[in-house]
C-alpha cells in the first residue's frame, strides 16, 4: 500500500514538472541534425530553415551535420536522443522510406522512432536530362530514338540521391527504352560527363543539371513528378508520356518518439509560418522543390506513412532486395 501511494505521489509530482518543462521550452539552443555534409542542397534548406525559425523561437537552432551511411548514422542518433524538444532531426526520402527497403536490417526504426513535426517540401522531382547533340527534343520523341537505338545509350544517376537510382530504374523498366544505368557517387562529376557526350542521357535533380542546361549543353525532357513543376511549368511530367513514373523526394523535421505534444505543436507553428514567407518558397523553387507548408504533425505523419507504403510497393514491382 504504501508503494502504491509513493508512486501515485511521484506521478502526480512529475505530470506537472513535465508540463511545466514544455511551457518554458526552449530555454537554450536547439540542435537540427542533418544527415548530409555541409554544402548538399539538404544542409543548405536546413540552415534556411533553422535560421528563420530562430527568429521567432527565442532560442538558437543549430544546424549539426552527420553524414554517412545513407543517412543512418544521423537518423540512428536522433532516434536515441532524450524526448526533450532539443534535438531534432531534418529528414527525407531515403532516411524514412527508400532505407526502409534498401537495409534488411536499421538501427533505429523508421515507422516507431520518431514523431512527426512538420514537412519541409513535398514535391522534390527528378529530372530526365539528355545530351544537347541528341536529336530528341521530347520525351516522345526521345523514346522513339532510345527504343531505335537499344542498348547503345547510357544513363548516368546519382548514388548518393537515394530517389535517383530508383527513378533511373523505373523509367527505364516501364518506358522499356533499353539505356545503360550508370551509377556515379557525384552529381557534378555525372553533369559533366553528360555535357561532354560520355554518358547521354542524366536522371537527376533539377538542381544539379542546372549549370550544364544553362551552358546549352544538355536539354531537359521532364520531371518524374506527377504533375509539372511550379519552377518549370513549361517542362512536362515523365508520366504524361510514360504512365506510372512518378517519383518525388521530400523532406521533413521528426523528433525522437514521446518528445511532448506542446513541443511538437510550436515547432510545427514556427516552421509552418516561416514555409509561408516569398524569400523561403523562391529559395526552394531555385533548388528544384516546392512547398505546400508545414501542415500539422498528423498530415505530415500520414505523408510519412503513405510514402513508406508506396515504397515498399515499388521494391515489390521492381524486386529489390533488401542488403
Amino acid at each position: 500500500m504504501k508503494l502504491f501511494l509513493r508512486a501515485l505521489l511521484c506521478g502526480a509530482l512529475l505530470a506537472p514538472a513535465t508540463a511545466a518543462n514544455s511551457q518554458s521550452w526552449p530555454t537554450r539552443p536547439v540542435k537540427l541534425i542533418v544527415p548530409t555534409g555541409a554544402g548538399a542542397a539538404t544542409d543548405v534548406m536546413a540552415r534556411l530553415l533553422a535560421d528563420g525559425v530562430s527568429k521567432t523561437l527565442g532560442q538558437p537552432m543549430v544546424v549539426e551535420n552527420m553524414p554517412g551511411a545513407s543517412g543512418i548514422v544521423a537518423h540512428q542518433a536522433v532516434a536515441r536522443a532524450p524526448a526533450d524538444g532539443y534535438t531534432l532531426l531534418f529528414t527525407n526520402t531515403s532516411g524514412l522510406a527508400i532505407n526502409l527497403v534498401s537495409f534488411k536490417q536499421l538501427p533505429y526504426d523508421p515507422t516507431r522512432d520518431f514523431a512527426p513535426v512538420a514537412m519541409v517540401c513535398s514535391l522534390g522531382p527528378q529530372m530526365l536530362s539528355v545530351n544537347a547533340e541528341l536529336p530528341p527534343k521530347t520525351m516522345q520523341e526521345f523514346i522513339v530514338y532510345a527504343k531505335a537505338n537499344r542498348g547503345k545509350l547510357s544513363m548516368g544517376y546519382d548514388t548518393t540521391a537515394g530517389a535517383a537510382g530508383f527513378a533511373a530504374k523505373l523509367f527505364n523498366s516501364r518506358a522499356d527504352v533499353g539505356l545503360t544505368e550508370v551509377p556515379y557517387r557525384a552529381a557534378a562529376q555525372m553533369a559533366q560527363d553528360i555535357a561532354g557526350g560520355t554518358t547521354q542521357v542524366m536522371m537527376s535533380s533539377i538542381a544539379a543539371a542546372r549549370a550544364v542546361v544553362e551552358s546549352g549543353k544538355v536539354r531537359r525532357l521532364a520531371v518524374t513528378s506527377a504533375s509539372r513543376f511550379p519552377g518549370l511549368p513549361d517542362l512536362p511530367s515523365v508520366s504524361e508520356t510514360v504512365p506510372g513514373v512518378v517519383m518525388n523526394g521530400w523532406f521533413a523535421v521528426v523528433v525522437p518518439d514521446g518528445t511532448p505534444l506542446e513541443i511538437v505543436r510550436r515547432l510545427n507553428r514556427e516552421m509552418g509560418e516561416y514555409l509561408k514567407g516569398p524569400e523561403i518558397q523562391q529559395r526552394l523553387l531555385a533548388f528544384g522543390l516546392a512547398t505546400e507548408g508545414a501542415g500539422t504533425p498528423d498530415t505530415t505523419g500520414q505523408f510519412i506513412r503513405q510514402e513508406q507504403a508506396n515504397w515498399r510497393a515499388l521494391a515489390k514491382e521492381m524486386n529489390i532486395e533488401p542488403q
